[in-house]
């Protein structure tokens, strides 16, 4: 991996392969291969464990008490340990020289034009609305020009820091060499007290990608990148504290134009301006990657809803109806906005994401639509009935039918649709006078026009194949067996 990133960044700042070989010290064949591989190769490392790994909590804490090594030895005896003394002062003894060494002077360090720029990322808590959120501000400064980028986001994942670089880089129009980092878990994973880092893969990745060198200064030093922690204190005591908005779109508008403000004023130690110092700077950038920061990770998987919505932190979004069922693919951006794409990465839907309300549901932009349809189709359906019920009976189909709105309601369309169907029974007349009398009683129902036909002959079967009886299942049909023989007889003819 560490190859890999090395040879990519170089290659990104314009070294020959020979000139890689000489550096990185690896083979042509080996610089070929990591040039034209777009991914990082992957290995496995052995891991090796030291028997006091297990008790340096317990041994911090000692020595934070000023025990002495003979105390400690003691101490870690009765906690299990089976080391010697001996390994035991070795140990104090470089933590004690760490600490000293953090106590020496700090001197000033200057980098060139291009050479590098540091990051780094604040929590605040925001007022919004008169109600506190807490967001992230991230910061990228140019160490040469001091040009500041600033951004936030409402999370803080690996995704969220490799997104804001990446938007630095844009803005700056190019990138530095060497990028300065704190030990943040979302881009460096062991940071050893010998100064071996083991930086995430996702942010080695981008590193190497954009011919970036990462740095990652030593643990509980912040001093270290102190271009990019000063700043932090300006924005802080200058716009942050005690700043209220009514949007968090209005805190965007005002965090750029901070930003620009910023950049054109003279610096105090510099007696010139950032704008000023970077037009010295921005030739000597690497030139930015076009290329989308989310394709280097890995998005979230949810399954749609059958009322066509996907469920995220909390809240519900809707997407197209045609996806109800079916697994999506989602991207959070700085936990501000969702994009949601299909399995081919084509994206269907965007939102922006309610920090502080929970359980919400917009309304669908389709349901209303396809209720609409649905609403049409239904009345049209009742339309025809009502129509045929209209063109069979006459006038007294008119009456009846009026009655029946009155007493039965929504179930009108029910009632007349089952006398209609009666017609493959009995002869339209007789349907016609028993609507009359049951209009004459106020009888208004289905049943009562059947229990009226039950005594009225029956059409004659001209051919079995025409006639269906499945809407009237579970009603009462008298037919003399002696139709079905006469039937029978015809069929044979």
């Amino acid at each position: 991996m560490y190859k890999w990133q090395k040879i990519k960044a170089l290659q990104r700042q314009g070294k020959s392969i020979r000139e890689i070989m000489r550096i990185v010290k690896v083979s042509r064949n080996t610089v070929r291969k990591y040039i034209r591989s777009s991914e990082p190769p992957e290995f496995k490392k052995r891991s090796y464990t030291k028997m006091l790994d297990e008790y340096k909590e317990e041994i911090s804490q000692m020595l934070s008490k000023n025990y002495i090594g003979t105390r400690i030895y003691e101490e870690l005896m009765k906690l299990g340990y089976k080391g010697s003394l001996s390994t035991v002062h070795k140990y104090i003894s470089k933590q004690r020289e760490e600490k000293r060494q953090q106590q020496e002077a700090t001197t000033r360090v200057e980098t060139g034009p291009g050479e590098q720029m540091q990051y780094d990322w604040k929590e605040w808590i925001l007022k919004v609305g008169g109600e506190g959120i807490k967001i992230y501000l991230h910061e990228v400064i140019l160490s040469y020009s001091r040009k500041k980028f600033y951004s936030w986001s409402l999370s803080i994942t690996e995704q969220d820091v490799i997104r804001a670089l990446a938007e630095a880089v844009n803005y700056f129009g190019g990138a530095a060499k060497e990028l300065l980092i704190d030990n943040a878990k979302q881009m460096v994973i062991t940071h050893r007290r010998d100064g071996i880092v083991r930086y995430n893969d996702n942010f080695l990745k981008f590193c190497g990608l954009y011919g970036i060198e990462p740095k990652a200064c030593k643990s509980y030093r912040a001093r270290t990148k102190g271009k990019v922690e000063r700043p932090f204190y300006y924005i802080q005591e200058h716009f942050l504290r005690g700043l209220e908005v009514k949007s968090l779109e209005e805190f965007d508008t005002l965090l750029s134009e901070f930003t620009e403000t910023y950049n054109r004023r003279e610096h105090s130690s510099l007696k010139e301006s950032p704008e000023e110092r970077f037009k010295r700077e921005k030739d000597l950038l690497i030139p930015p990657l076009e290329i989308e920061p989310g394709v280097l990770f890995e998005l979230n998987l949810r399954k749609v809803s059958n009322d066509g919505y996907i469920s995220w932190k909390g809240n519900f979004y809707p997407v197209p109806m045609k996806f109800c069922l079916r697994e999506v693919k989602i991207e959070s951006i700085f936990g501000r906005i969702i994009r949601i794409y299909d399995m081919e990465g084509n994206e269907i839907s965007k939102h922006w994401i309610n920090p502080v309300a929970k359980g919400i549901r917009p309304i669908h932009p389709e349901h209303e639509q396809l209720n609409k349809a649905y609403m049409e189709k239904r009345k049209k359906i009742c339309s025809k009935v009502v129509n045929h019920f209209i063109e069979a009976f006459g006038d007294i189909g008119k009456r009846f039918l009026k009655g029946l709105r009155e007493h039965r309601g929504a179930n009108t369309y029910w009632h007349i649709s089952e006398i209609l169907a009666c017609r493959q029974l009995y002869k339209r007349e007789d349907i016609k006078d028993a609507i009359k009398q049951c209009d004459d009683i106020g009888a208004y129902h289905k049943n009562s026009v059947i229990r009226l036909l039950e005594g009225k002959q029956l059409k004659p079967m001209y051919n079995s194949s025409s006639i269906s009886l499945s809407h009237l299942s579970g009603k009462r049909i008298k037919r003399d067996l002696s139709v079905y023989a006469e039937l029978k007889g015809a069929d044979h003819e």
